[in-house]
């Protein structure tokens, strides 16, 4: 594992649109605990990466819901070109959907007289992601068909053999590798990590992004159905990750076509207080009420759970999330 010592630092103002809620966004306490993002109320630090260099993020909530702005200081080594800097700008307006147009879907919450308070409560929230696309599938394969204590350990244990540990701001982040760092790292190598048949699919990702057979950028502006070709061009990635990632990485809002089993429990308890409704019945009905929002009212509901987990173990989710 490599350290990185950042202690340079260059700071500017983003101005998200109106409405905006600062914690919503940058906290989403329904994923899995790890150390690459650390949070408090109207604070929020990361690693993030321009072309190979990477940098230390620190986002500061300077407004208010009705008049958004958020100080953004920028941690580096030795310089930072301009260009970088409106790379980075660009990137976390992109990843945390800092322009969104939410006039509509507000609108649409307002007539749900069951599920408005949760709405009025995070108004402005976005649908957000940290992490660039290569970062996001290695954290999907380490998902799979695993607890989320087991996850945290396989994280943990790829993160310490190759990740790189910053230190900024009196933080310690680590951030993910780059693809081309496992190309001379076997199969077994990262089996012997205790990852088991994940290790496959993380060299052969690794090995899909180090080749550049998909361009982050260009898949940000394509339609849905080109963005889903292009996505599951990817070793390993079927319709129902391409559907997560259409939702995390391209911010469609629509693509509430398809409930996992363990989601259909949780939907179940959240939308029906029953312990099992199909799936068919949850997606219709939401769809019938958000249509091109389904995706989005559905993860307000969602991250609105497990804030109150933060708070207070509720019983019957515990038993779906086992950590």
């Amino acid at each position: 594992m490599k350290s990185l010592v950042l202690k340079n630092k260059k700071e500017f103002f983003v101005f998200p649109s109106s409405p905006f809620h600062f914690d919503g966004t940058f906290h989403k306490p329904s994923h899995y605990p790890d150390k690459l993002t650390d949070w408090e109320a109207g604070k929020y630090w990361q690693a993030i990466r321009i072309g190979k260099r990477l940098f230390g993020l620190k986002i500061e909530n300077k407004g208010a819901t009705q008049k958004p702005k958020i100080k953004v200081s920028i941690f580096y080594d030795t310089n930072i070109s301009e260009s970088e800097l409106g790379k980075i700008k660009e990137e976390i307006i992109w990843r945390f959907d800092l322009n969104a147009d939410l006039k509509e879907f507000n609108k649409l919450a307002k007539s749900d007289k069951r599920f408005y308070p949760i709405f009025k409560k995070w108004l402005g929230m976005r649908n957000s992601s940290a992490h660039n696309l290569y970062e996001l599938l290695i954290i999907a394969v380490l998902l799979q068909n695993a607890t989320v204590r087991r996850t945290v350990q396989m994280t943990d244990a790829l993160l310490n053999n190759y990740g790189t540990k910053l230190k900024f701001d009196g933080k310690e982040i680590f951030a993910i590798w780059l693809p081309e760092k496992l190309n001379n790292v076997s199969e077994q190598e990262l089996r012997d990590l205790k990852i088991g048949y994940r290790a496959k699919f993380i060299k052969r990702l690794s090995q899909n992004f180090a080749e550049g057979k998909i361009d982050e950028l260009k898949l940000r502006e394509l339609d849905q159905e080109d963005a889903k070709k292009e996505l599951t061009k990817l070793y390993g990635v079927g319709p129902e990750t391409a559907r997560i990632l259409l939702f995390e990485v391209c911010h469609q809002y629509n693509t509430f076509d398809h409930i996992a089993p363990w989601q259909q429990k949780i939907y179940s308890q959240l939308f029906y207080k029953k312990p099992l409704v199909p799936t068919n019945k949850i997606r219709d009905d939401i769809k019938k009420q958000y249509g091109d929002y389904s995706m989005l009212a559905v993860h307000y509901i969602w991250e609105d759970i497990f804030w109150k987990r933060k708070h207070k173990k509720i019983d019957w989710l515990e038993k779906e999330i086992r950590l």
